[in-house]
């Protein structure tokens, strides 16, 4: 069964597939190669068009060629594209150096509270060291009291 396409370059929907010289059948297929006049305009082609060797070089479009005005309007959102996914890729690309600043900055931050708690750990032994200190102080303080009490009591025992 031998399937052709209508003059006008419109695909007949009465075909379910067409065949290509190789008689094999042509896949239907939508151009999106950059460079290309007509993105999204779909054709069909050669099933071995990925093998020289083997292929017929069949090709015919499916749909009528775009009008300049729409091939204008195509290239013109393309290149919006490309700029916003330009613009998307600088803005991941900063937010990946963001995520590892913050990375480090947690890592500082942890290591800031270890050294944090640490430093409260010796301000509590130095604070209760200070409270013994203060405790011996006086504790000495009352001893020498009662030291110069007891000499005053044996000087003032001796002179009677």
């Amino acid at each position: 069964m031998n399937h052709t396409i209508q003059l006008g370059f419109f695909y007949n929907s009465e075909f379910e597939y067409i065949k290509c010289k190789c008689d094999l059948v042509a896949p239907y297929q939508e151009v999106w190669r950059e460079g290309t006049l007509d993105p999204g305009r779909r054709f069909f082609g050669c099933s071995q068009f990925k093998d020289p060797s083997k292929r017929c070089n069949f090709f015919v479009w499916a749909d009528p060629p775009y009008p300049e005005r729409a091939r204008e309007v195509i290239q013109s959102l393309k290149q919006k594209l490309r700029a916003k996914n330009e613009e998307l890729e600088r803005a991941m690309a900063e937010l990946s150096f963001v995520e590892k600043k913050m990375l480090v900055l947690n890592e500082e931050c942890v290591s800031l509270r270890c050294k944090n708690e640490e430093a409260e750990a010796v301000g509590k032994s130095y604070a209760e060291a200070e409270a013994m200190l203060q405790f011996e102080n006086k504790s000495y303080c009352w001893k020498k009291l009662l030291v110069i009490v007891f000499i005053a009591w044996i000087i003032f025992s001796l002179f009677k």
